[in-house]
């Protein structure tokens, strides 16, 4: 050590001696201060790691075996267009999952939503409107689902439903490109057999996610996410019964063998295979919809650019702020999740939650934001996650009060 390093590290000892005295001196009466202060913290922690266990226990430790004896589960997977004022919303995909797990097979069916299906009488319908996608929204959801099943010659064992915002947030956790797939997926103009071969389009894509995502070896599941798509879905299923079908079709080993899941359509037609390949699916938008694009819906999300989109969007929400029905509607259906940006996409959510509290109970106050928490937790932001138990325990202490 050198004579310069010497004189340094000698004058750095002394310069921490002289701040450890100080705080002998100075330090000892701040920290009786300072205790009842780090025993509240300390409460207020234990307050909210509770309610956080008892959320996880209810929902990650539960178990259960969707499967009949037969080793069969049928799960009907409907993509909802739910608008403002509709309870429902329109039957937008329609794809009925067969899940033999005796014979390690996987069947996909796919419904066209522009299929025959009659209507509640008296709803003022034209011969145009008699579509099993519009049964759901003029009759209720009930009644769709007895068309759909009715259609099909099958009866759903649970389902699942998934609105539009809801696909933005599934496609950015599984880091999908989410307006070009959301193209993709909605396209019917850009092919000669139009609605049905967009719901092949919808099975294919099924099956894709299915051999990409679901791991090979059970022990590789990973829980928290499939916990954070679980919450994003409006299901009878509960999570631990969601998660034996994951456990069921990972020990198929689809990966390898993705000729395990098979494709059919009712009423059956001629359709194409058609592949989801993120990397060239802007060449796909191109060729199909390139030409016919400016004449399309501008709902239909076709010849914008994601700036559009987004632009039009926030407008949108600015427009209804303080409206308390459309916030509502908004966050029930996951507005924001269409929010590109990170920082005002969580902002949105943040504002949209706290007007939502204004207009439920206690109880799901504090479980909505308990499943916030968990879920900032597990997406690792860390500034979310504090506002939210900060929050949360506000719910906690009012509600012991």
């Amino acid at each position: 050590m050198t004579r310069t390093s010497r004189i340094f590290w000698s004058f750095f000892l002394f310069l921490l001696f002289c701040i450890g005295f100080a705080f002998l001196v100075y330090g000892y009466e701040w920290y009786q201060e300072s205790r009842e202060v780090r025993e509240e913290h300390a409460r207020q922690q234990a307050a909210i790691d509770a309610v956080l266990a008892v959320r996880q226990a209810d929902d990650l430790t539960e178990t259960g075996d969707p499967f009949g004896e037969d080793g069969i589960v049928h799960v009907l997977f409907i993509g909802l267009d739910s608008r403002t004022g509709q309870e429902f919303g329109h039957c937008d995909a329609i794809q009925f999952i067969e899940i033999d797990k005796k014979n390690d097979s996987i069947s996909i069916i796919a419904v066209p939503r522009g299929t025959y299906a009659p209507l509640p009488f008296g709803k003022g319908v034209t011969s145009t409107d008699y579509y099993v996608s519009n049964s759901c929204a003029l009759g209720g959801l009930e009644y769709g689902i007895k068309n759909i099943e009715r259609i099909l010659g099958k009866k759903a064992d649970y389902l699942v439903m998934v609105g539009f915002s809801e696909t933005f947030g599934i496609l950015r956790q599984a880091d999908l490109p989410t307006t070009e797939t959301l193209q993709w997926l909605r396209n019917r103009q850009g092919y000669a057999i139009g609605e049905p071969q967009r719901a092949r389009n919808h099975s294919t894509f099924i099956k894709q996610m299915m051999v990409k995502f679901v791991p090979e070896n059970p022990s590789a599941i990973d829980t928290p996410f499939h916990y954070i798509i679980y919450k994003m879905v409006r299901t009878d299923l509960t999570f631990g019964e969601a998660e034996e079908i994951v456990k069921v079709l990972s020990a198929m080993d689809i990966q390898k063998h993705p000729e395990k899941i098979s494709l059919s359509m009712k009423p059956a037609y001629t359709v194409q295979d058609i592949p989801y390949d993120p990397d060239t699916i802007s060449d796909h938008l191109s060729s199909t919809l390139g030409k016919i694009s400016q004449w399309l819906p501008k709902v239909d999300y076709s010849g914008q650019t994601e700036e559009e989109i987004q632009q039009k969007l926030l407008a949108t929400i600015k427009e209804h702020d303080g409206d308390e029905e459309f916030l509502k509607w908004a966050f029930e259906n996951d507005l924001w999740l269409q929010i590109e940006d990170d920082t005002t996409r969580e902002q949105m959510r943040w504002n949209m939650m706290n007007t939502y509290f204004t207009l439920i109970t206690a109880e799901e106050r504090q479980n909505l934001l308990a499943d916030y928490v968990l879920e900032m937790e597990q997406l690792s932001k860390t500034e979310w996650e504090e506002k939210g138990k900060v929050l949360l325990l506000t719910w906690i202490d009012d509600a012991k009060n």
